[in-house]
């Protein structure tokens, strides 16, 4: 039996940064339960079958303490950082929005969204596909559904890669000056917007119908969420219905121009369109995992996991994993699309991301109008890759047209 760390792994190294299909191959290979002391004692699941069934055990893997690296406080964290009952209640209070009717009645907003930012940079021959559409268009509808002016979406890229960084960091919130100061900003705004709200909410006042309002306003056993579990749920929404989506239109676009026999088949049949979409979360899911922590000890593949142990779901590695994928190293989107939407980049189990048919709509809209307005669209240099050590994808993709 090899050791639990026969692979030097770490999320902060260049190694694995610069190429985590080879780590993730190497772990899921010399050590698929992996043990790392820097840049805090962990452990990290490699394999498709250990990563989704722990993902579906929340009883043994908990997410009480945060999806991060870093120990977050029991009680004050919602949805990804909560387990049943809270977490059941929670998902029930805003499922509503989320609801497949709900996000077709959103289709024409976001088509009018998607096509009037490409219409408005068509022209210029060449940009940035990353400040020019892939993150507008999810910002924009975080705008929407929080209330906030759409004005202020600059602000909100401001705070959310340094607030996703925080996630591989030991001192999480606290991690460095960039990352503190994302959150203090986030916090003087939202904190009063939300305050806001909940003035108007009291005073019977004529309320916005969106998710906030929802968030302000739902009860279940006559409770509603408390401003500390709303100002919780909007700095996850920011992040994970944002960045998420914006690394995705990234990723898609960019293997699509490195693979141009296959862009020339979705140009020519755009049914597969979604394919596309499906194969590169698989490909290259955004977020290349999140922690969880074991309730009690446990031993997997000989290795001992103590109990409250930090444990990595690496979602990106189960994606690749040639246990669960045929010819998974190989990008393809003739994939069968039923097959293809088991991959785990969008979580597994209870906590199976509520905004995946969101994200979904909005890759596929942002692809048909690149399509229909972007003809023969080519790299125009090299990309710069986002920063977050748990992400994967670019903060900056130039592009050039006809």
């Amino acid at each position: 039996m090899t050791p639990n760390d026969a692979v030097a792994f770490s999320l902060l190294s260049d190694a694995f940064q610069a190429d985590p299909p080879a780590m993730f191959a190497a772990m899921r290979e010399k050590c698929p339960v992996h043990h790392a002391n820097e840049p805090a004692p962990h452990f990290s699941l490699t394999r498709e079958v250990d990563v989704g069934g722990s993902l579906r055990d929340d009883a043994t893997w908990s997410s009480k303490f945060g999806p991060g690296l870093a120990f977050g406080e029991p009680g004050t964290g919602v949805l990804v950082s909560s387990d049943p009952p809270a977490h059941t209640a929670e998902r029930l209070a805003i499922t509503r929005i989320f609801k497949p009717s709900a996000i077709e009645a959103m289709e024409g907003d976001i088509r009018r969204l998607v096509y009037g930012l490409v219409e408005g940079f068509k022209d210029r021959g060449r940009g940035d596909l990353v400040a020019d559409l892939g993150m507008p268009v999810p910002l924009t509808i975080m705008c929407w559904m929080l209330g906030t002016p759409v004005e202020d979406i600059e602000k909100f890229r401001n705070w959310v890669l340094p607030m996703a960084e925080a996630v591989a960091y030991v001192g999480g919130r606290q991690a460095n000056e960039t990352v503190i100061n994302a959150y203090k900003s986030y916090g003087e705004y939202f904190g009063a917007h939300i305050r806001n709200r909940m003035e108007m909410v009291d005073a019977d006042d004529t309320l916005p119908d969106d998710l906030l309002t929802r968030l302000l306003t739902v009860e279940r056993d006559g409770n509603r969420l408390t401003f500390q579990q709303v100002m919780g749920f909007c700095q996850f929404l920011l992040v994970a219905g944002s960045a998420t989506t914006t690394l995705l239109i990234g990723n898609v676009v960019k293997r699509l121009m490195e693979f141009p026999d296959q862009f020339e088949m979705v140009r020519n049949n755009r049914s597969l369109i979604p394919n596309a979409i499906e194969e590169s979360l698989r490909f290259d899911a955004p977020v290349h995992g999140l922690f969880r922590t074991n309730t009690c000890p446990v031993t997997l593949h000989g290795v001992d996991i103590p109990v409250d142990s930090k444990v990595l779901m690496m979602f990106g590695s189960a994606n690749r994993d040639p246990a669960a994928w045929d010819r998974p190293d190989e990008f393809d989107i003739t994939r069968d699309l039923t097959t293809l939407k088991r991959h785990a980049a969008f979580g597994v189990g209870i906590h199976y991301c509520l905004g995946a048919p969101l994200s979904r709509m909005e890759g596929i809209l942002a692809l048909e109008a690149i399509l229909d307005h972007l003809p023969r669209l080519r790299p125009d240099g090299p990309p710069t890759h986002v920063r977050a050590p748990v992400l994967k994808g670019f903060e900056i993709l130039p592009v050039r047209w006809d």
